[in-house]
């Protein structure tokens, strides 16, 4: 075999690598695994709670991306622990801006609503906000999905399925940026239409916790 050769032979075990890894994410139940795992590691019980499968399956699908090293585990006990690999979260949000390039419809819709609730200002101005205090950020993701937001003192946390009881904790005279799993998730369109019925300035933000962070450290 000359080099040529065997570049190319080189080539097409790259290409197929390649081909195995994209057809361990192909799968909608594995897309959401990655939308949840992005946010927090999890667990295999709660990963299934949380995408209406078996446990069973679950696993089946973590194993296929444990085996092509998307993912990443650790036993607790009885409990196996999933993490994200930190390349497939980067991974993650630019396949979102690929494929919205691609389709743009391919988007939560608040329009369905009764109108635009998304945040317009761009982060130069969000900043000059921040530091005026006269907003604050709202994460309503489920609670075991927080994990390091306390160095921020101008976020809280309040789920989504919590917050009709904890409305008082809110300040009407500022406006709330609500936020969730990112551009994919319902839960802040949701939310942002609640408050705005009980009398709130609030918008949604785009932003998944992972690019919000990197915006508020600038």
């Amino acid at each position: 075999m000359d080099k040529l050769q065997l570049l190319k032979k080189q080539q097409g075990s790259i290409f197929e690598s390649m081909a195995g890894i994209l057809s361990a994410i192909a799968a909608p139940v594995r897309i959401r695994l990655i939308h949840f795992l992005s946010q927090a590691p999890l667990t295999v019980e709660v990963l299934a709670a949380k995408t209406d499968q078996s446990v069973a399956n679950t696993s089946m699908h973590l194993r296929k991306m444990l085996n092509e090293g998307l993912v990443n585990v650790e036993s607790m006990g009885q409990k196996r622990l999933y993490t994200l690999e930190p390349a497939v979260l980067d991974f993650w949000e630019s396949y979102q801006d690929f494929i919205q390039k691609l389709d743009p419809t391919l988007k939560i819709n608040s329009q369905e609503l009764g109108g635009d609730i998304s945040w317009t200002e761009d982060w130069e101005e969000t900043r000059k906000l921040i530091k005026k205090q006269e907003i604050i950020f709202l994460d309503v993701r489920p609670n075991d999905e927080v994990t390091d937001e306390k160095e921020f003192p101008s976020i809280v946390h309040i789920s989504q399925q919590d917050l009709k009881q904890n409305l008082s904790k809110l300040p009407k005279r500022k406006k709330i940026l609500v936020f969730c799993r990112g551009r994919m998730c319902a839960l802040s369109a949701y939310s942002v239409n609640y408050l705005r019925e009980n009398g709130y300035k609030a918008y949604r933000l785009e932003e998944s916790w992972t690019r919000l962070k990197k915006e508020l450290l600038k």
